[in-house]
C-alpha cells in the first residue's frame, strides 16, 4: 500500500512539474501575443540594445508576423551586422526589401546604401539614386540630404 502512495504521489508530482512548465510557457506565449506589434518591435528594440539578439530577433519576427515594417527592417540590419545570426547581406536586402515595399523610407534608404556600396549587390549607383530619390519623396530628411550631397559631389547623376 505504502509503494502504491508513493507512486501516486509521484506520478502527482511529475505531472505537476510537467503541467506547471507547460503552463509557464502558454503563459508567455500568450504574453507576447498580447502585444501589439509596436511593443514587440520596442520590446526587440530593448533587447537588442542590450545585447540580447536572440530575444531581439525573436520579439522582432513577431512584430514582423504582424506586417509591422520597422520590424521587418531591423531584423535586415541583424543580418546587416551580424548580429545574433550569420552576416548575410542577401538575407538583409531581402528584409530590407520586404519592408520598403511597406512604404519603409529607412529600408529604402538602406537599400540605397546596400547599392552605393556594393553590399550585397554590385555597386551601382544609379540604382542608389533609384532609392534615395523614392526615399526623399517620401519627406524623409536624411534622403533628402543623402540626395543633395550626392547631387553637389556630382555621384550617381550624369
Amino acid at each position: 500500500m505504502k509503494k502504491m502512495m508513493l507512486f501516486v504521489l509521484t506520478l502527482f508530482l511529475c505531472f505537476s512539474v510537467f503541467v506547471g512548465s507547460a503552463c509557464a510557457k502558454t503563459a508567455a506565449a500568450e504574453t507576447a501575443t498580447e502585444m501589439t506589434a509596436e511593443e514587440l518591435y520596442q520590446a526587440g528594440k530593448s533587447a537588442k540594445d542590450a545585447g540580447d539578439y536572440e530575444k531581439a530577433l525573436e520579439y522582432l519576427q513577431s512584430a514582423a508576423n504582424l506586417g509591422y515594417a520597422e520590424a521587418i527592417k531591423e531584423i535586415g540590419n541583424l543580418y546587416s551586422e551580424g548580429l545574433g545570426v550569420e552576416q548575410d547581406a542577401m538575407k538583409a536586402i531581402e528584409y530590407y526589401q520586404r519592408a520598403a515595399d511597406l512604404g519603409n523610407t529607412n529600408a529604402i534608404n538602406n537599400l540605397g546604401n546596400c547599392y552605393i556600396n556594393g553590399f550585397g549587390v554590385e555597386q551601382n549607383y544609379d540604382e542608389a539614386l533609384k532609392y534615395y530619390r523614392m526615399a526623399a519623396k517620401q519627406e524623409n530628411a536624411l534622403e533628402q540630404y543623402t540626395l543633395g550631397s550626392l547631387y553637389y559631389y556630382g555621384m550617381a547623376v550624369e
